[in-house]
């Protein structure tokens, strides 16, 4: 009777150990499916970013204020240099935010982003998009800008391009955006470093990156040289590097915005290792003219 007990007891814990496996093969089984359907929902999610972009494009949308977009984070991150300044809401599908920037690098200022329903950026992989978010150059970083109160905001890194939003959440009734301080640095594609003497030498770096033009400079000032600066102070740069301290003179005087003059005559290089005597401002001007045609 033992033995006979023994076998059936034998069987039973048998049978139990067979069913424990089928149950965590089951289990693993489903694990599996979960998981793998998790990941192909979520690569089907990133694909479909530009479709759904689309369908947010061209469906009806209504305004809705900014603070209707569902919390996100990315203009903390990728969109750091950038501020909403209005929302469009396509029902069931998602938002489009229009974006500034006070950033030079982008090709264009103005441009639009969009979010899904839980206010999740959407990856814009269309051609357009991805030439207007074009970043032309880096600007040698720091920078800094005059803000419309005269104060001034550095740019030391990356993140720091939010200092220029928060001024203006702490100033909701000023419109006026704020100027680079010149000279800056920047630094091309293929990791030249130019120096951009004014706004207007910015502004046409802009129009060749657009033109797909090469955009260094056809020469460059022969170092030492000196400003004079409106306060008839004189700064002398000997090394590129120098040219802060005259970024730091506007900074000390932000009530003055006329830039300092260039005293002549200069020495200019060319590209090709040739040099030239610059004697006033209107041979310069035509050096400069000659350079962009």
């Amino acid at each position: 009777m033992k033995n006979l007990s023994l076998m059936k007891q034998t069987k039973l814990s048998g049978k139990s150990t067979s069913t424990k496996r089928s149950l965590f093969s089951v289990t693993l089984f489903a694990l599996a499916t979960l998981l793998f359907s998790s990941c192909a929902e979520d690569s089907e999610m990133l694909t479909d970013d530009s479709a759904l972009i689309e369908k947010i494009d061209t469906a009806s949308k209504e305004d809705v204020s900014l603070n209707n977009v569902p919390s996100t984070n990315a203009f903390s991150g990728d969109l750091a240099d950038s501020f909403a300044e209005s929302a469009e809401f396509a029902a069931g599908l998602g938002y489009k935010v229009a974006i500034n920037t006070d950033n030079a690098e982008r090709a264009e200022a103005k441009t639009a982003v969009y979010f899904n329903l839980r206010g999740e950026l959407l990856e814009d992989r269309r051609e357009k998009a991805k030439k207007r978010r074009h970043r032309c150059f880096k600007f040698q970083l720091p920078i800094t800008f005059f803000m419309p109160d005269s104060t001034s905001i550095t740019v030391n890194e990356k993140g720091d391009w939010v200092l220029l939003k928060e001024w203006y959440v702490q100033h909701p009734d000023s419109t006026e955006r704020p100027s680079v301080i010149f000279p800056v640095n920047i630094i091309l594609a293929d990791t030249t470093v130019q120096t951009l003497l004014d706004i207007d030498e910015l502004i046409e770096v802009k129009k060749a990156c657009k033109e797909a033009r090469d955009k260094i400079k056809c020469f460059s000032l022969v170092l030492p040289i000196s400003y004079t600066m409106a306060d008839a102070t004189t700064i002398t740069v000997t090394t590129r590097d120098e040219f802060h301290l005259i970024r730091e003179w506007h900074i000390a005087n932000p009530a003055i915005r006329e830039k300092g003059s260039l005293n002549y005559p200069v020495e200019i290089l060319f590209k090709d290792g040739t040099t030239k005597a610059i004697n006033d401002a209107v041979e310069m001007r035509a050096e400069k003219e000659s350079c962009k045609g």
